[in-house]
């Protein structure tokens, strides 16, 4: 059937801001890119979604960098190890690793010098639109696609509030805690304290589940830990 003009003026119509914000990507200019879009942000529709994931491109490489403006230098103390670093200074473990090039999580040293940023993230789930976003405050962290999710439950609600509660590494079908020198060659998954397991497209624990491309949850995992907080937006009844 062919389209009448009527109905092609229904199609969503897209800002004068996102065709520019795509050149300036091209041009190596993301900062200005994210700086244009900014106003779009909050948007629900599809140039909100498009902004986020042009200004999520651009912000994670800023804020997984040792020039964050809220880096700061830690000792290392007698009796520190990594986990207890990454609980006192409020970085996650995968961040302190990527931003000191240490690979062996267990070789620190009294007096060594280590690059910390702290983070105070919080999730939003829109299973329905099947996008995910990460926030510091107000602030646009990441955007990432939802490949699908398994039996999303209904709800009165508008919004429920759940925590992260592990996160997890598998390695040729194997599960690898934190703890493990194969934690940081693992893929990631993610556990949430209302039972939801994000996992990559191949990952599967039999339990209510939300899939990403794996190599965006390897990136989501990376910046969060036990605790920061997940806001799941349900589809109305």
């Amino acid at each position: 059937m062919a389209f009448s003009a009527e109905n092609y003026s229904l199609w969503p119509r897209r800002p004068e801001e996102l065709e520019q914000a795509r050149r300036l990507m091209q041009e190596q200019k993301g900062g200005e890119a994210a700086l244009l879009l900014q106003p779009f942000l909050a948007d629900s529709g599809i140039a909100g979604r498009e902004a986020r994931q042009i200004c999520g491109r651009v912000n994670v490489p800023r804020y997984l960098s040792r020039m964050h403006p809220g880096a700061r230098v830690y000792t290392v103390r007698k009796g520190d190890n990594m986990a207890r670093i990454a609980a006192t200074q409020k970085c996650p473990q995968d961040v302190i690793m990527l931003l000191n090039g240490i690979v062996e999580p267990s070789a620190l040293r009294v007096g060594q010098k280590l690059v910390v940023v702290p983070m105070r993230l919080r999730v939003e789930i829109h299973p329905l639109q099947r996008e995910l976003s990460v926030w510091d405050g107000n602030q646009l962290v990441a955007d990432y696609p939802i490949l699908s999710v398994d039996d999303m439950p209904k709800s009165r609600q508008v919004s429920h509030v759940t925590k992260v509660s592990a996160r997890e590494g598998v390695l040729d079908g194997h599960a690898v805690l934190p703890r493990s020198p194969q934690y940081p060659s693992s893929d990631r998954l993610l556990v949430l304290e209302n039972g939801m397991v994000i996992v990559g497209a191949q990952g599967g624990r039999g339990q209510l589940q939300l899939r990403m491309e794996q190599k965006d949850l390897n990136e989501l995992a990376m910046m969060l830990d036990s605790g920061n907080e997940v806001q799941v937006f349900f589809p109305a009844r």
